[in-house]
């Protein structure tokens, strides 16, 4: 048994949380919203609005704080909170501990801003008294007006993979044991790997919807039926039925905030991505014409 503190207890902390706390771990989560930590309290889960007394009770610390987008790019303050908060706690513990970083965040995130702090305010050093890995989730969000079909969603006893960013060799083998009850396949990487992995897969989710959706403008023009379009096409294994219930924005609450803050993070390290930036405006476009009422399909 593991000793696991959740820092973050929203969907994906409260999630990861229970999935562990099921594989015969003692887990303990934190939040700074005293209503949600009654919430997890009255579920029978143990909870706390002291992040001390979290890390006091934890081997394993996992940041599953939030990171809104702005036109500015992703909004990384509840990461540097959180992460300044657990430093001054292990400042005084005696005991290593492995930090997760399980937000989404754009790649080097963890290497120039995670682990200096770290480093910075606990007087310690990663790599010999703090453990860091990163580790995305895969989460998926399926709404009813994409598909009914279960096999599409993505739970955490149900993910297609674990990716395990590693600071070194024991942060890795620590967390690969954590998971391994799981058999799940894991690929073990680098940091920025892992960081960059999470956008990679949401913006490719994104571009297969907006894609469908551009076909779907086709097929108005010419007056046919693009659903028989779409359903022959997917028939095909390569290229599958995810996105081709089309006519439809992508929204929910990964898919729109993960595609804006890779365009803007590119945009930064001084390149255009062309094929992103269509990803987004068919997307606006369809939410435009169709109207953004209608349920649509998304994934974390």
């Amino acid at each position: 048994m593991t000793k696991v503190s959740i820092l973050g207890s929203g969907i994906v902390g409260t999630t990861v949380g229970i999935g562990l706390q099921k594989l015969g771990n003692k887990v303990v989560f934190y939040d700074d919203d005293e209503k949600r930590v009654q919430m997890l309290k009255s579920s029978s889960l143990v909870a706390t609005s002291q992040i001390e007394d979290a890390v006091d009770a934890s081997e394993i610390s996992f940041i599953c704080v939030p990171t809104p987008v702005s036109r500015k790019g992703m909004n990384l303050s509840y990461v540097r909170s959180v992460v300044e908060n657990l430093a001054s706690c292990l400042k005084t513990k005696k005991e290593n501990q492995l930090v997760v970083v399980k937000s989404t965040v754009t790649p080097t995130t963890t290497e120039k801003i995670v682990i200096p702090l770290l480093e910075k305010i606990s007087k310690k050093n990663v790599g010999e008294h703090i453990g860091v890995c990163v580790n995305p989730e895969f989460l998926t969000e399926i709404h009813d007006t994409w598909t009914d079909n279960g096999k599409f969603s993505r739970g955490f006893f149900n993910e297609d993979r674990i990716v395990i960013g590693e600071f070194d060799k024991k942060s890795g083998d620590t967390l690969e044991s954590l998971y391994r009850p799981l058999k799940t396949p894991i690929i073990r990487t680098d940091l920025r790997t892992a960081e960059l992995v999470k956008f990679a897969c949401n913006c490719a989710l994104a571009s297969r919807i907006s894609y469908w959706n551009e076909i779907w403008y086709i097929c108005q023009k010419l007056g046919i039926g693009s659903d028989l379009v779409a359903s022959t096409a997917a028939l095909d294994d390569r290229i599958g039925k995810y996105g081709t219930i089309h006519g439809k924005a992508f929204g929910g609450k990964c898919l729109p905030k993960d595609l804006r803050a890779f365009i803007k993070f590119s945009e930064d390290l001084g390149y255009k991505p062309k094929l992103l930036k269509a990803i987004e405006e068919i997307n606006e476009k369809i939410k435009t014409d169709r109207g953004v009422r209608e349920k649509t399909p998304s994934s974390n």
